[in-house]
Formats: C-alpha cells, sequence, structure tokens
C-alpha cells in the first residue's frame, strides 16, 4: 500500500512539473513588423469630432476611436538561446562582458538577415572585438562597445538598445502616453528627401497652434542652434527638441514663415497638447467625384478605419478617384487593408540564407470594396515598414498610381532578442522580395509620377503641392 501511494506521489510530481515547463512558444523568436525609426504621432483629442460635411478640404474626422497601436507592434520582445556550445544549464551574469558578447555575437551569425553579412567576415569581428570585451570594467564601457560591434553589420535597422534608448526605442513617450509628456504641439519628423526641417503638422491644441505656427514652417534653429541636415541625414537629436524641447520648461524656435517673410523667434511653453495628425477623410472634388483618406499609421483599425470612411464617402453616390495618403506613416501591419483594393501575390518574404526558405508573400481575396475605382497612393520617404508596403502591393498588382517621392525602403522584418544583462539587440532577420527578385530594402517604393515637396510646397492651400497633383491626375488635368 506505502509502495502504491508512494508511486502515485511521483506520478502526481511530474504532472505538476510539466504543467509548469515552458511552451516552444513561450521561448521561441517571433518575428514583429518593421521598425519605426522614429516617434508616432500623438493620439486624436479627446473631444468627438463633428460629423464630416462635404467640401472641397477634408474634415478632419476620428473614424475609430483608441490610441495607435504602432509602438505596442514593437514591443515583442523575445528571448532566443543563443547556439553556443554551452550547458544547458549555463546562466551568463549580467557582468559577464565576454558571455554577453559571446550570446550577442552568436545571435548575430545564426539569425541576421544575410548570412554574408553585407560583406563583413563576421568570424574576423569575434576576434577583433574579443580583447576589446576582456579589457571592459565598467556597464557603460561594455554597452557601448555592444553599440558598436552590432554597427559593424552598417545596417541601419539592426542595432543594440541600452536602458536608456528604451522609451525612444518602443515609443514610451508617443501613443497612448504622449500627452502625459509637456510638449509644443508640433509634428516634427523630416523625411529623407527633406532639406529644411519642416513642421509636417501642427496639432489642433497647444503651444504651437496658439503661436500661429503652420505646417510647411521651416525651422531654422532650435534655442539659438542652427539645425542643418548632415551627411547622413537628419538624426533624432535634430528634431526631437522642437517637440518637446531641451529640458526645460520652454523652447525658442527660429522659424521662417514664408519665402518672402523674415525668421521669427517664437518661445513656445512646452504643455498639453492634442489633435495630432490623425484619420482625416474627404472630398476633394465635386466633378468627378474623388475622396480623400489619410493613413497616418497602420495599427489595428487602420482596415476598418479605411472601409468606414469609404461607406462616408460613398453615402450618397460612389467615388470616381479616390487618394490614399500614406505620406509620414510609420508602419503597423497592412495586409488587411491592401485587400481592401485587390488581391495577388506581391513576392516573398524571408532571410537571404543559403539554409533558409522564403515564404510567398500573398493578398488573400475576397477583395472589399471594389478593383476598378481609379486610385492613387501619396508616398514620401517617411512611409515606412508596412507603409512600404502598401504602396508596393498597390503597384505591383496594378492597383493604384503612386505619387510623391520614394518611400522610406524600410522593408525588413526587425526581431529584439534580450541579452543577459537585461538588454537587447534589435535585430533583421527577413525582408521583402518582389515577383521579379528586385529588393525594396534602403530604395523604398518609386513613384509612377515624382512631385518632390520643394522648399515651400506644403504650405500650398488648400492642397499640398503632392496632393494636388493626385487630385490632377484623377481629374485628367
Amino acid at each position: 500500500m506505502k509502495r502504491q501511494i508512494f508511486s502515485l506521489l511521483i506520478l502526481l510530481a511530474l504532472i505538476l512539473s510539466a504543467c509548469a515547463a515552458p511552451s516552444s512558444a513561450e521561448t521561441g523568436a517571433v518575428p514583429t513588423d518593421t521598425q519605426v525609426p522614429e516617434p508616432t504621432n500623438p493620439p486624436e483629442p479627446t473631444e468627438v469630432p463633428p460629423e464630416p460635411t462635404r467640401t472641397m478640404k477634408p474634415t478632419k474626422t476620428q473614424v475609430l476611436t483608441g490610441p495607435l497601436a504602432t509602438a505596442q507592434a514593437l514591443t515583442n520582445l523575445v528571448t532566443l538561446v543563443p547556439p553556443t556550445p554551452v550547458s544547458e544549464d549555463a546562466i551568463i551574469a549580467a557582468d559577464d562582458y565576454v558571455g554577453i558578447f559571446d550570446q550577442a555575437w552568436n545571435i548575430v551569425r545564426a539569425n541576421y538577415v544575410r548570412d554574408n553579412f553585407n560583406g563583413i567576415d563576421w568570424d574576423a569581428v569575434y576576434a577583433e572585438y574579443l580583447p576589446k570585451f576582456e579589457a571592459v570594467e565598467t556597464q557603460e564601457e561594455h554597452w557601448a562597445l555592444m553599440s558598436d560591434l552590432i554597427a559593424e553589420l552598417k545596417d541601419n535597422h539592426s542595432r543594440f538598445v541600452p536602458p536608456e534608448n528604451m522609451d525612444a526605442e518602443f515609443g514610451v513617450d508617443t501613443a497612448a502616453g504622449a500627452e502625459a509628456r509637456p510638449g509644443t504641439g508640433l509634428i516634427v519628423w523630416p523625411a529623407k528627401e527633406d532639406e529644411q526641417l519642416l513642421v509636417w503638422e501642427v496639432c489642433d491644441f497647444g503651444a504651437a497652434a496658439e503661436a500661429g505656427l503652420q505646417r510647411g514652417d521651416v525651422i531654422l534653429a532650435i534655442d539659438g542652434e542652427p539645425v542643418e541636415k548632415g551627411a547622413e541625414g537628419w538624426t533624432r537629436d535634430d528634431y526631437y527638441p522642437a517637440r518637446f524641447g531641451n529640458g526645460g520648461d520652454e523652447v525658442t524656435l527660429t522659424i521662417q514663415q514664408g519665402a518672402n517673410s523674415e525668421p521669427q523667434d517664437f518661445t513656445l511653453t512646452l504643455g498639453v497638447y492634442g489633435g495630432c495628425g490623425g484619420w482625416l477623410y474627404g472630398e476633394v472634388s465635386d466633378d468627378p467625384y474623388i475622396g480623400y483618406i489619410r493613413i497616418p499609421d497602420f495599427d489595428g483599425n487602420a482596415a476598418a478605419n479605411i472601409q468606414e470612411a469609404l461607406r462616408e464617402l460613398e453615402a450618397d453616390q460612389p467615388l470616381d478617384g479616390l487618394i490614399l495618403d500614406v505620406r509620414h506613416n510609420p508602419g503597423g501591419n497592412s495586409d488587411q487593408s491592401i485587400a481592401i483594393f485587390t488581391q495577388g501575390t506581391v513576392g516573398t518574404t524571408g532571410a537571404l540564407r543559403e539554409d533558409s526558405s522564403r515564404t510567398v508573400y500573398r493578398i488573400r481575396g475576397p477583395v472589399k470594396w471594389n478593383e476598378t475605382t481609379p486610385v492613387v497612393v501619396l508616398t514620401d520617404g517617411n512611409s515606412h515598414s508596412a507603409a512600404d508596403y502598401f504602396p508596393a502591393a498597390m503597384k505591383e498588382l496594378g492597383r493604384a498610381t503612386i505619387i510623391g517621392m520614394p518611400s522610406a525602403g524600410n522593408t525588413e522584418g526587425i526581431v529584439s532578442f534580450n541579452l543577459a544583462d537585461g538588454t537587447l539587440i534589435r535585430l533583421a532577420i527577413s525582408t521583402l522580395l518582389l515577383n521579379d527578385g528586385s529588393s525594396l530594402e534602403g530604395v523604398g517604393v518609386t513613384p509612377d509620377m515624382e512631385v518632390p515637396l520643394g522648399d515651400w510646397g506644403l504650405r500650398q492651400e488648400p492642397f499640398d503641392v503632392q496632393w494636388q497633383a493626385a487630385i490632377k491626375f484623377l481629374v485628367g488635368e
């Protein structure tokens, strides 16, 4: 009897142990969407906007409420056990700088999107960096060296993320939490083609709106320091203070508001702001009847928002043409949004490695709107990630004419790998190839009609020059 009870106890212990063990889904690496180099726009105002009216200038309308989810799509942190020849029981301590270096190096070796490492000898990199990590004495030195290590890939999507960069990396100060941080109420995020620091949007309320700043204004200096585009393009440090200051309660912007105007200094007190760059739709031409929808991001509600806007626009009559604006769109997931307009095979996604298979990238039907109404998609150098995929698919499948400037070319799939000290590697593990085998990475979608904004094109009323070009195309001028 005692032997039977003892056997039952052993069996019960084994069952409990099996239930407590983590599943492969909890430990496996799951690709996230492509990274958003910069913060998304703050949320829409809390007040419910009025019903849209059909005017020549679209009415700002909150199609669906709720905070943007783009930042959330980037926070799918995963842990991957690196392919190192160590015991499964080995634990790397947070101050084992050489052990963490081994972990990071092996993660890159096994998972980076290209097995030629962009022409870099990854074994030689190990030999070069090992003595450097052996000589490290402080955590700060270690983190700086880790940044240098990942930078050896010369891939601007792959990077090491120390603790002080976590907020910026995952948009903690944007989306739902944006209004908690005092700001100027400006949306400033230069596209790669911009030669000047342009105000992309002035929020409906906030210090910038009160001061009379306008979309298309040029920022010449921040707190007296001139801002200029560097040899490597714009950096976050160039423009972020225009939104949130340099650490004080106010920020002074030197701004030119037109080609014939003199620069002026505007001192803005940081505070509450809102109504920034949300969904926008309306009528832009009566005859032919042309509608416009601005898509600020491809978050979880994007497809539903587009369909709701189409229902509103076609409440009385069908559209003769449609403009879809994905400029300054940081991404998300655009597959369901594409399926509103078209279906078919766009290309393949996956790693560019000899031992890797690729997945067919197909937009599955049925089409939810129609495949015949003429569509224009507006793009610029800040159409990132899913906003690269959207115009790429619409062009590849012959569904839309692309007007504007080349998209960002940010088509690599990024995964976050946790390291033993709680830091991260954001690593490119896949990329898109179109049906003909060509890549958009670093190039972007080439517009059918390239239309630069120029210095003052964003200030044109009621529509900027790229928007005007789309209207003229659909009207047939």
